[in-house]
């Protein structure tokens, strides 16, 4: 945790130079659906359907602008044109991403728009029977980490005290390659999330602590 505060910190010292202590800071769980294909001359260039489930933390600052960090497990990759089968790319993605809120704290509803880079760990790639096609070897199929950029818009909403409603649509352009054994193969997602956030503390820009 304290590691991912530190990170974090560093997001907010670019997007925010108000110093003022509140309980600005806000964690809790995540889950969504996302739609998937890979790009190239590949067999899942279409899309599928898969899933995403994490945790989130927050940071809302008195300018309107904020930061969003995530670890999510997120199950990607495509389907054939055809439909026969699917590749599933299982992921660990951590996005950290700057935000903007359309309005301003105290309000109950918080449109907000998105921007930040992420990475992705494949855990494991299977085929629509859960085999591998992934197979061990001198070179595998697939490379073991993916990045790129992650976009959006959503909003936040009061539904109790200090608890909030967290939905978003989010596109994730995948900007490094996904295969080893075929160049120009890229991941491209469309995610729609929602999750509810939890007071965690207050996160003063000045000293860089969190209480």
């Amino acid at each position: 945790m304290k590691k991912v505060i530190f990170v974090l910190s560093m997001f907010v010292t670019c997007f925010s130079s108000e110093v003022i202590a509140q309980k600005n800071v806000s964690f809790g769980p995540l889950v969504g659906v996302n739609f998937s294909k890979l790009t190239g001359n590949q067999p899942y260039s279409d899309w599928k359907t898969g899933s995403t489930a994490g945790i989130f933390i927050n940071y809302s600052g008195e300018s309107r602008f904020g930061v969003n960090g995530q670890v999510l497990y997120s199950r990607m990759g495509g389907e054939s044109p055809n439909g026969a089968s699917k590749g599933h790319l299982d992921y660990l993605q951590i996005p950290i991403m700057g935000t903007y809120y359309l309005n301003g704290r105290g309000n109950k509803f918080r449109p907000k728009v998105m921007l930040g880079p992420y990475i992705g760990f494949l855990l494991k790639a299977v085929n629509e029977n859960d085999v591998s096609i992934n197979p061990e070897g001198a070179t595998r199929p697939y490379k073991g980490v993916d990045g790129g950029a992650a976009m959006g818009a959503g909003f936040n909403y009061a539904i109790g005290r200090m608890v909030w409603l967290n939905a978003d649509v989010r596109y994730n352009l995948g900007l490094t390659q996904v295969m080893n054994t075929v160049s120009d193969v890229h991941n491209r997602s469309w995610g729609i999330n929602v999750g509810l956030s939890f007071p965690l503390g207050e996160y003063s820009p000045s000293t860089g602590t969190l209480r």
